[in-house]
């Protein structure tokens, strides 16, 4: 009788890898983190928004699941924000990152 691995989720994760290495898809994308984009000093946009923990003319602060995202700077606004994605457009000064 031939034994049978049981250990597919290790399987299942070697499959996953190749995958996203096939396709080239960037690792944060399909890692539960938050995928950000800066246009000058103007827009960010963040994929994986999850919900707002702060807003206001100086600081928007955005929950992406493993990180909270700040945004500061002058005038900022919510531009848009559906299907997990937030533009915020203002004057930005900084980003910050906390768990």
């Amino acid at each position: 009788m031939r034994k049978r691995n049981c250990n597919t989720s290790s399987r299942g994760e070697r499959i996953l890898d190749s995958i996203i290495r096939s396709l080239d898809l960037p690792q944060d994308a399909v890692s539960g983190y938050a995928h950000i984009e800066i246009s000058g000093n103007r827009e960010v946009i963040v994929e994986g928004c999850q919900g707002v923990l702060e807003y206001g003319e100086s600081v928007i602060a955005l929950n992406t699941g493993r990180l909270t995202v700040r945004i500061c700077g002058c005038d900022l606004t919510i531009i848009s924000m559906q299907n997990g994605q937030a533009i915020i457009k203002g004057i930005i000064t900084g980003v910050d990152y906390c768990n």
